[in-house]
């Protein structure tokens, strides 16, 4: 799209400019949705001409100014942009208006639309607020400037990758909200859930595939957008409230990191893929059978958590102590394993 964009720029004598028409939160919509090469066309029409900025990162970015026409009161009275960038995986758009009365409208608009937000703040209040549907976030916002106040919407549109690249345990880590995990993998396979962390303690997250061997479980940083991802948890015994009522079996998680590193393998192959010894937490602990979250070698332990379960370790003396040596476990040949693994961004 920075070729699209550049190439726009040099497009800027053929701007139409045509009566204006008044923009709002709609036309971003639109604007995600066609060609860049028609974004002169059609924001001309509106009465906006292009000029051209660049964004952190050298990333280019075109930022269309509404002309003022002098036969109309409306464009003397509001003052509207628009600008378009590129940034990651993602296309922006973002509105820029002083009316109050825009700002109002289109939030209500998107709400009409069945756009996913937050419904414990009312959208006629000035707060920010983010709006989800499928591909696309809208983040509706204020912010004082010099000439007064300023209304924007600002559109993220991401682009997802192919299917056949999602191939490890990492590859989720692409997908930062629910309306995205429910846009690429079907409506049918992610559901809405709570993570119970203990009796008195839960989280919003989202489940993909639940009750399979390809679930994954996405706790959420902003749990009211079901947004921004904390970590991803694979394998274990899930403790979301639908798992509780679920009574059948589920096969071993089908889930892999890029390491090599599974739910269901054994210590010693573990050990293997470090190429160093570890240590976990003793049975006693608070955070029984964790390993402890620090760099080691090969795997990184604070991005990487893992817990580890055990058969019939009961009677060992050597997991009674605070924190076991990985090593020292693995000649006594105890039967531990990858029960858990929670992933974290970079």
């Amino acid at each position: 799209m920075e070729r699209q964009l550049l190439i726009l720029l040099l497009l800027c004598s053929s701007v139409c400019r045509a009566q204006q028409k008044q923009v709002n939160v709609d036309d971003l919509l639109i604007l995600s949705s066609i060609s860049p090469k028609n974004f002169n066309t059609y924001l001309g029409k509106k009465g906006f001409v292009p000029t051209f900025k660049t964004m952190p990162g050298n990333n280019p970015a075109v930022t269309f100014i509404e002309t003022k026409n002098s036969k109309g009161t409306d464009s003397l009275s509001f003052n509207r942009s628009i600008e378009m960038y590129k940034r990651d995986n993602s296309n922006f758009f973002a509105l820029h208006t002083s009316s109050k009365e825009e700002f109002q409208e289109g939030r209500f608009r998107l709400k009409q639309a069945g756009f996913f937000y937050d419904n414990t703040n009312r959208t006629e209040r000035p707060s920010s607020l983010c709006f989800k549907k499928g591909s696309i976030t809208i983040i509706t916002d204020t912010s004082i400037k010099k000439e007064g106040v300023v209304y924007s919407f600002l559109l993220q549109k991401k682009e997802f990758p192919d299917p056949g690249t999602i191939r490890f345990a990492e590859d989720l880590l692409k997908f930062d909200s629910h309306e995205h995990l429910v846009h690429f993998f079907g409506k049918d396979n992610v559901k809405e859930d709570d993570y119970r962390f203990s009796e008195n303690e839960s989280k919003k997250c989202s489940v993909v595939f639940p009750n399979s061997s390809r679930q994954a479980v996405f706790i959420w940083d902003d749990e009211s957008n079901l947004h921004k991802v904390s970590f991803i948890v694979i394998g274990g015994v899930v403790p979301t409230a639908s798992a509780v009522q679920y009574n059948r079996s589920v096969g071993q998680n089908a889930w892999m990191l890029e390491n090599g590193v599974y739910s269901g393998m054994r210590i010693k192959d573990l050990l293997k893929i470090n190429g160093n010894d570890f240590k976990f937490y003793g049975q006693d602990s608070e955070f029984s059978f964790m390993i402890e979250p620090v760099n080691t070698k090969y795997i990184d332990f604070k991005r990487v958590g893992i817990v580890l379960g055990c058969f019939d370790c009961s009677g060992s003396p050597l997991l009674q102590t605070e924190k076991v040596s990985a090593e020292e476990a693995a000649d006594l040949d105890l039967a531990l394993y990858v029960s858990c693994v929670m992933i974290r961004p970079r």
